[in-house]
């Protein structure tokens, strides 16, 4: 095995260590981080000397790192959870295909590869129509609000948590990358899960994020990322609510939005690291960012192995 390879099965192993997943072979091969394509016989060739070297196990059909075999539990029990939590953003997402300038719903972070422990919230990403995304923040927040669906300081299992939105325009991630080597913003676009697309808007999405293949160049997104879509319908109803909540101009949403801002996340958003990203195009709000804790844990672990 070179060291390519070795190197590249390494920080793949370790990214989802992280997050107490083991993988299968296929999954293995999908999700592997490399600069280059690596075949299915290098890569299981490279697996079986990893073994011998006693840096990994292999259960089953799963393999992960040497002395973690108690993720095979963990994975069977997340799943399940997952299953369970996806119910729920479906009939949530009925909701939102309703409501004014809401044109793509999916489901990311772990949940988006059904890794979702039993207390975590569920993520949406959302996506509108362009000149429109303050318009469907406060929507969907205030009804989120008012059936008492999101997270708060007393628990956030199975709550509703909206703090990713981008306009049909800006569906790209690259351009909120930190660094060359921003391994977890690689992953987490790979899993996002469709729930509701208007107008080809998932097939963009797909396009805009294929800078992603530099990294992961085995990756292709699978009809398993859409096999919990619901169907649009009820066209008229939608545009019969936009007809209403559009005669506010989005200026005006979006001056409401700002005066009741926590103040932490608009200063976070001042520093410009794109850890926080506030703009009429890009509504990014995770004050909780861990990409770059979670970057030097990959690579350090990794060169440690």
């Amino acid at each position: 095995m070179g060291v390519e390879l070795e190197k590249s099965l390494l920080i793949t192993f370790h990214y989802f260590d992280l997050f107490d997943y083991p993988l299968k072979e296929e999954e293995i091969f999908r999700y592997l981080f490399a600069t280059h394509t690596f075949g299915h016989q290098e890569i299981n060739g490279g697996l079986s000397v990893l073994e011998k070297r006693a840096k990994i196990e292999r259960s089953g059909d799963f393999y992960f790192l040497f002395g973690r075999r108690e993720l095979l539990k963990k994975r069977r029990e997340r799943e399940q959870f997952a299953v369970n939590k996806i119910k729920k953003a479906r009939v949530v997402s009925r909701v939102f295909s309703l409501l004014p300038g809401i044109l793509m719903v999916a489901v990311c972070s772990n949940l988006g590869y059904l890794n979702a422990d039993n207390e975590s919230d569920i993520d949406f990403f959302i996506v509108t129509k362009r000149g429109r995304i303050w318009t469907a923040r406060f929507w969907s927040v205030f009804l989120m609000k008012v059936f008492r669906q999101r997270p708060s300081p007393n628990g956030s299992r199975n709550k509703v948590c909206l703090s990713y939105f981008a306009d049909e325009d800006s569906l790209g991630f690259e351009k909120t990358k930190i660094g060359d080597d921003d391994i977890h913003l690689v992953y987490l676009t790979a899993q996002h899960l469709l729930i509701y697309s208007e107008g080809g808007l998932w097939k963009k999405f797909i396009r805009e994020n294929n800078w992603i293949k530099y990294y992961l160049p085995n990756f292709i997104y699978q009809q398993e990322a859409e096999k919990f879509m619901i169907g649009e319908g009820r066209g008229y109803l939608k545009r019969f609510f936009e007809r209403i909540f559009f005669i506010l101009p989005e200026s005006w949403y979006r001056k409401i939005q700002y005066k009741i801002m926590p103040k932490r996340l608009i200063a976070a958003a001042n520093k410009e690291d794109k850890k926080v990203i506030i703009s009429d195009k890009i509504l990014k709000l995770h004050l909780n960012d861990k990409r770059e804790e979670i970057r030097n844990q990959v690579f350090n672990n990794k060169i440690n192995a």
